[in-house]
């Protein structure tokens, strides 16, 4: 069993002793008749449900060992927290309850429902039965609330609340469930007293309910039209000292190579219908097609690309994904710039200082601007590499569940010549992962995130899994038999590559292919080719890229950290921006309250990264590529690692290392774009660098 099912199974379990521990109080309080005999049938499932609350309660307490093993977070606030919680009411009712119970249906004993006088004195009394119950039962509850509301880094002033709500539950039920045994004693006057208490506790514990749910939606709420970032300066055991001196973001445009070729480009956003190759026609917003124009650049050239909002009124960016630009041109709205409104425009320019297979999209409303269109590819080619003679871009997308690879949700059709080099570039532009099957050929993953394999092997027969953002670039001697290559959220589509010279190319579909003049890559439309074997998906075993390729001899060029940090995804109940939510969270918090991780300029950070939900979270640091250390505790064995979005799968603790060698205020968020929608964004900042932009305000800016 892993992790993600461990931390499954000790939900239910929580939730199993929470009810049966409620169960076992109110029959055990109503086990009584009115008239003072007991009931058996109640007293009997009074002991099943206490059997059932103990065994559920003493089962999470097993799994403790094996959640800590998998990494302490796992277990953190249930060991130093739930633990005490749940275990002392837990052995109070079972000293008090099962005694009590017990006796009551080995015996029969005819008591008033009020009186313990007729128990043995060894024995537990009526009263002291329920109320253990009731603790246990609020501790429980209490567990669950450490769970979804307080989270892994809980406050101070939070636990007070959670321990005097629990308690208030217990004393509350002391005064409503046993009040004429308190008139019979004080008489009616403090009786009238005591219900008055119980009146003013329940409203008190309300107020505090209430009152701590109004300082939260305050706080989501009072960073909109705010600064999210204020200039912080180095570290001390203090933290954070302020400096007066800073750098804005927009400063920070790096350096331009001198008389580089610069390649220029205009892209417009709009708002327009779309038809499909299958004839099914959605609302879609573009850069003038699905997807955008690729744009391509030699190493050592500068791109420089013009961003135009004709009609889009949520506003747009350019983000270059797992491309390393100049902060001022990362395009956060809310972070490095200003959304891009309706008839307005800005301009993105920066040196093309890495090969590889990267993509754009807008970081402006990005949940929705990307799921709808706004996406396009961009490749770099390092002149000093052989090219292929055909060079296919495949982006996997999902436009309002059309499935789509490439610009079609059927099949493309390419032309290869046999024997000639190919190479596919898969990108995931979708939120969700994606997995890919090659039938005909045998292939190697050449690279991964841009970055070249060193020295990868011949794959076939195994499944690549995609995380959102990732890529891989395929490449394979083009057979005398067709190529095919399904995607499984893509049930319709297909690209195909068939054999032939370049003479039988059909004309361009805009968008899908990373250089005409590469020879042979041009797609055609093609009728939709058999579908996928049944069941083939889940059947085929998944390549891991922690062991492919071959590690470099003699490396040493691994820095040693000089700082960790730990980040923690989760879900809890949280306001973002004022509306409440089942938010994704970064260390207990919802973007934009999560605190931002702060560097200097040189600093080799370790980051462990913790994912205590079902949900596979790719996080994507932007500006940065990172090293994996680790995944489980296990290092990589093949070549090494390196990634602009790590796909960190439920239950899964990676490792990896961070070279804080771009200076800027950069996101660092889950590219499932829902997710981060829903909080699940963080900011990494650089010492002295501050921003003029703000979330929300008169631009509207939404990041996420």
């Amino acid at each position: 069993m892993n992790t993600s099912q461990l931390l499954a199974v000790d939900l239910v379990l929580a939730v199993l002793a929470a009810g049966a521990w409620a169960a076992a109080a109110w029959m055990t309080w109503t086990s009584t008749a009115s008239e003072g005999h007991a009931k058996p049938r109640k007293t009997g499932l009074a002991l099943l449900a206490t059997a059932v609350a103990l065994v559920a309660t003493a089962a999470r307490y097993a799994l403790l060992p094996a959640l800590a093993a998998g990494s302490w977070w796992f277990a953190s606030e249930r060991i130093t927290i739930s633990l005490p919680l749940t275990a002392i009411p837990a052995a109070w009712a079972a000293m008090a309850g099962v005694p009590f119970l017990l006796r009551r249906r080995n015996t029969g004993a005819h008591l008033s429902p009020n009186d313990d006088s007729q128990v043995p004195a060894p024995l537990p009394g009526r009263e002291a039965a329920v109320l253990a119950m009731v603790a246990a039962g609020a501790g429980a509850v209490g567990s669950l609330a450490l769970m979804f509301v307080l989270g892994p880094f809980p406050a101070l002033w939070t636990l007070v609340i959670l321990l005097f709500l629990v308690a208030g539950v217990v004393v509350l039920a002391k005064m409503a469930l046993f009040p004429r045994h308190a008139v019979s004693a004080l008489g009616p006057a403090r009786g009238g007293r005591r219900a008055t208490a119980a009146t003013a506790l329940a409203g008190l514990m309300a107020c505090t309910a209430l009152g701590a749910g109004v300082f939260t939606w305050l706080g989501s709420r009072a960073a909109d039209g705010t600064g999210i970032i204020t200039a912080v300066g180095h570290h001390d055991a203090g933290g954070p000292v302020p400096v007066s001196a800073t750098t804005p973001v927009t400063a920070l445009l790096g350096d331009m190579p001198a008389n580089a070729t610069v390649r220029r480009y205009e892209l417009t956003a709009r708002v327009e219908q779309v038809t499909l190759p299958s004839g099914r026609t959605t609302e879609a917003w573009t850069f003038g097609s699905l997807p955008g124009p690729t744009l391509e650049a030699q190493l050592g050239e500068v791109v420089e690309v013009v961003l135009n909002n004709r009609d889009v009124q949520a506003g747009v960016t350019l983000h270059w994904h797992g491309y390393d630009v100049p902060n001022a041109m990362d395009g956060v709205a809310g972070a490095t710039q200003d959304a891009v409104l309706p008839g307005q425009s800005m301009t993105y320019r920066f040196a093309a200082a890495q090969a590889g297979t990267y993509w754009y999209h807008t970081h402006q409303d990005s949940a929705e601007g990307v799921r709808k269109g706004l996406y396009g590819v961009f490749v770099v080619h390092d002149p000093a590499m052989v090219r292929s003679d055909a060079d296919i871009v495949v982006a996997g997308h999902d436009l309002g569940g059309l499935g789509m690879l490439g610009s079609s949700d059927r099949s493309s059709v390419y032309r290869a010549k046999p024997g000639s080099l190919v190479r596919v570039r898969l990108i995931n532009t979708d939120s969700l992962p994606q997995r890919y099957l090659v039938q005909g050929t045998a292939f190697t993953v050449a690279a991964v995130d841009g970055t070249e394999v060193n020295k990868p092997g011949e794959v076939s027969g195994k499944l690549l899994r995609l995380g959102a953002g990732g890529r891989y670039d395929l490449t394979f001697a083009m057979p005398g038999t067709p190529v095919t290559i399904r995607m499984d959220a893509a049930a319709d589509a297909a690209v195909v590559i068939n054999p032939g010279g370049p003479g039988e190319v059909s004309g361009e579909v805009s968008g899908e292919v990373s250089g005409a003049a590469s020879g042979g890559s041009s797609p055609s439309a093609g009728s939709n080719p058999e579908k996928a074997t049944p069941g083939i998906f889940a059947t085929t075993p998944v390549l891991d890229l922690l062991g492919y390729g071959e590690p470099v001899p003699g490396r040493v060029d691994t820095p040693t950290s000089d700082r960790e940090e730990v980040i923690v995804l989760d879900r809890q109940f949280r306001f973002v921006d004022g509306v409440p939510r089942y938010a994704f969270t970064v260390n207990g918090a919802a973007y934009p309250l999560v605190p931002s991780m702060q560097v200097a300029e040189g600093d080799v950070v370790k980051v462990t990264i913790i994912n205590r939900t079902a949900e596979p979270h790719p996080m994507h640091p932007h500006g940065h590529h990172v090293l994996v250390l680790s995944r489980n505790g296990v290092a990589p064995s093949g070549s090494p690692l390196v990634l602009d979005t790590v796909d960190i799968q439920g239950g899964e603790v990676w490792e990896v290392l961070l070279v804080a060698n771009n200076p800027g205020i950069w996101m660092d968020h889950c590219h499932n774009l829902d997710h981060a929608a829903e909080g699940m964004m963080m900011l990494m900042q650089y010492e002295g660098v501050s921003s003029p932009f703000v979330h929300g305000g008169h631009a509207h800016n939404r990041p996420e």
